[in-house]
């Protein structure tokens, strides 16, 4: 399972702390340790796992990972963090004042109290490898402590709120909390910010190519075709660039890319030229191409520029890199200001939506403000509208983001109305005024509106975990797979794959499909059988399908199921034990010499001395079946368990055999315990009906007297009075054959067999619990 990692020293003592609790073995880790690792100590947290070792001194770990795997290699080292959790005094927010750290994937926080310190502190572990914070931040009211993985924070007041948001971790109050607005000076002596230095020069001349409205485009376009015309010779290059500056500060970026491929392909050192790489960069990132429009700004002409520094990282932000250019984008955002409102609009909603993300709301809102008093076309409100909603999110006006992108959904950009209806159905589920089942109708509706990209992946993701949430587990998992296939190459697949098997574990191996009709849970796990689980865990979970299916008397398809894991999963007992079900599977079917087949095929050493009886009643059974009646009851010959004799029973009965018979029943009738004088259920009542007849046929006058002085009266409290009177009286001792018997008595021959002894069994557990592993704790069979 994912979870988030934290790693500090104080007071000499390393910490380690996970947001997931468990219980760790400290001694096999400090065994582990060696002679580096002096103690570990487990730390009580409900909602997470905090240990503190301690370590000779200067050995420190390097913290890695593997796939889901946190792995701490300890030795000779420096204990820091790679990467600086930047801390952001916010006195000034709108929900009042705060300190934000923005971090991507912020676990959930842990309180504990230091056990030498005795103080109390917040740990917020985090998801990124070697996010941490580099030095000791110090307010009025809280400390945040150095770490290499993940804040600490050192309340100073008691009433320190630390809360998870999507853009990182909030340090808010009861109170607003005593900050102040940093001044220049104090900027320069704490180093809080880079050193401010004098913006270089802009690439592009925009404004004066940029047209109030585009009505008069066409006309505008044909005076520079027409100046292009009539350019000779190197006056042309001039005055094509003119027409591409023109295209692309009225955001026509395929128009754009024409002209340059044009002029490029007279004079291919052109490329060189940094306006150049820049349009051309710029009009790629217009058409969504971003990777050719990364591989243009990546040019080293562009280089210590700030107007290529933002387009490079506007361009990475779509390419899912917000936390590595979020600080260069909101740095870099005034180059903005001159730009046409064409390219300002969906530039500025970009910086704005990462200024949210990042928790930086005082940007936005400017930035917002800036965008809305440029009197944006229709098309463009709709942005603005969605980003404002996406602020007053931020804000918690949940309301107020609603309306806002209600209004985005009647723009005229499909992509943005479908962006707008998706938050505004996230939103309603969380004011509840949507139900789960009501957001999946309103998502799939969305899935043709606005088709690719993230947007399409994430809302396949988010509209499958939905189905899966609400019980509708087959449509959940075609949604996940949608999103892994269409999106194979997604660097967030992985993720969608993991979600589906641990799905699968849930619906198979903890019981979730328990839920669904016998049939539709085997029919679910054929259709995505490519997620069971290798090892155990995959042959748990088919033994509980095969209970399933044995429970709805599928027979041939648990038959089919078993074979394949006898075959290619199991070895030793376990495969003993499961050959041991399929036999039983296949005496249920019928199928005898199947039985004897997997039987001698799963013949293993060591097996317990009730496994061993199991296997050769099943094997009796199957001979019965054969007619080789003789070999049955050779095998069965010392057997006294339960089993054994009602095999012998079903032989002797059909041979006719009233003498061993009768003993047989004499011996089921002792072991289930059914004693004279006690009250008679209806299974024990047919029992000593069965008895009655069986010594009335083999002419025993003697024990058929006794058995009525016996078991009479009790008879006579049961629904069999008559049949046991008739069979037992002396009228009818020796003038009657087995035929008229049975003729008269329809539950002469009604005894429990072995057979439907197992399938009441199967009734009361799973074919499992039925054939547990072959181990000697496990219970001799009962009747």
């Amino acid at each position: 399972t994912p979870v988030a990692a934290a790693l500090f020293r104080r007071a000499g003592i390393l910490w380690i702390a996970f947001d997931k609790p468990t219980t760790v073995d400290t001694d096999a880790l400090k065994r582990a340790g060696g002679n580096i690792i002096r103690s570990v100590q487990q730390i009580p947290a409900p909602n997470g796992t905090v240990l503190r070792m301690s370590t000779v001194s200067g050995i420190n770990p390097l913290v890695q990972r593997d796939g889901l795997s946190w792995l701490l290699h300890f030795q000779q080292q420096e204990l820091k963090a790679q990467t600086a959790i930047e801390t952001r005094a916010q006195p000034n927010a709108p929900a009042g004042s705060r300190i934000f750290l923005p971090v991507p994937e912020p676990g959930s926080p842990i309180g504990v109290t230091d056990p030498e310190v005795g103080d109390n502190l917040i740990i917020v572990p985090v998801v990124p490898l070697g996010y941490g914070n580099l030095q000791a931040n110090v307010y009025p009211e809280v400390v945040l402590l150095p770490s290499a993985q993940g804040m600490v924070v050192k309340p100073k007041i008691d009433d320190i709120r630390v809360r998870v948001i999507d853009k990182g971790i909030e340090l808010t109050g009861a109170n607003p909390l005593q900050l102040s607005p940093v001044t220049a000076e104090s900027k320069k002596k704490s180093r809080l910010v880079e050193v401010k230095t004098k913006p270089s020069d802009p690439i592009l001349d925009l404004e004066k190519w940029a047209l109030p409205e585009l009505a008069a485009f066409i006309s505008r376009k044909r005076s520079i075709q027409n100046e292009i015309k009539r350019a000779l010779g190197d006056q042309r290059e001039p005055k094509r660039m003119d027409l591409a500056r023109f295209y692309f500060a009225n955001g026509f970026g395929a128009e754009t890319l024409g002209v340059l491929k044009s002029i490029a392909a007279d004079r291919s050192e052109i490329e060189e030229v940094p306006e150049f790489r820049l349009l051309r960069g710029g009009a790629n990132y217009l058409m969504t191409r971003y990777s050719e429009a990364a591989a243009d700004l990546a040019h080293n002409a562009l280089d210590d520029n700030d107007e290529a520094a933002f387009w490079r990282a506007a361009t990475l932000a779509h390419m899912g890199e917000i936390e590595h250019v979020a600080t260069e984008l909101q740095r870099k955002a005034s180059i903005l200001k001159s730009y046409p409102t064409m390219l300002k609009a969906p530039l500025g909603t970009l910086v704005v939506e990462v200024a949210l993300q990042m928790g930086d709301i005082g940007q936005a809102r400017k930035l917002l403000d800036q965008l809305k008093s440029d009197e944006p076309t229709l098309q463009q409100k709709a942005r603005i509208d969605y980003v404002e909603g996406k602020l007053l999110e931020a804000a918690d006006d949940l309301d107020g983001a609603v309306v806002k992108w209600e209004e985005a959904m009647t723009g005229r950009h499909p992509g943005v109305r479908a962006k707008a209806a998706w938050a505004r159905i996230e939103a309603l589920l969380k004011l509840d005024r949507l139900t789960a089942k009501q957001a999946t109708n309103e998502l799939e509706r969305l899935r043709i509106a606005w088709r690719g990209g993230d947007f399409e992946f994430n809302l396949l993701r988010r509209l499958g975990t939905l189905y899966i949430e609400t019980g509708s587990y087959r449509k959940g998992l075609v949604t996940l797979r949608q999103a892994a296939t269409f999106f194979r190459n997604h660097e967030q697949a992985p993720q969608i794959t993991q979600q589906m098997a641990d799905a699968f574990s849930f619906l198979y191996l903890e019981k979730g499909a328990d839920s669904l009709p016998p049939v539709t849970a085997i029919a679910l796990h054929d259709e995505f059988k490519e997620l069971t689980p290798a090892g155990a865990q995959g042959d748990e979970m088919i033994r509980k399908l095969a209970d399933r299916m044995v429970g709805v008397e599928l027979f041939d398809r648990a038959d089919g199921l078993l074979q394949k894991q006898l075959r290619f999963r199991l070895k030793g007992i376990e495969r003993s034990r499961v050959g041991t079900q399929l036999a039983l599977i296949r005496l249920l079917s019928q199928d005898y010499e199947g039985v004897l087949n997997v039987l001698d095929e799963t013949v293993e050493i060591g097996l317990s001395e009730q496994s061993t009886a199991r296997r050769k009643h099943l094997r009796a059974r199957a001979l019965m079946g054969l007619e080789a009646h003789d070999d049955a009851l050779n095998l069965l010959k010392d057997d006294k368990t339960v089993d054994g004799n009602l095999i012998k029973l079903e032989i002797q009965w059909s041979a006719p055999d009233w003498p061993a018979a009768s003993q047989s029943l004499r011996r089921i009738i002792l072991a289930s315990g059914i004693r004279p004088g006690q009250e008679l259920g209806d299974e024990d009542a047919i029992k000593v009906l069965n008895i009655a007849v069986a010594y009335t046929l083999s002419g025993n006058d003697r024990a058929i007297a006794r058995l009525r002085r016996e078991y009479g009266p009790a008879m006579d409290e049961t629904i069999f009075k008559d049949a046991f009177h008739l069979i037992s009286s002396p009228r009818t001792f020796g003038m009657v054959d087995p035929t008229r018997i049975a003729g008269r008595v329809k539950d002469v021959e009604s005894f429990q067999t072995f057979l439907s002894t197992y399938k009441e069994r199967l009734k009361k557990k799973s074919l499992s619990g039925v054939v547990p592993d072959g181990t000697d704790a496990e219970q001799a069979p009962q009747s």
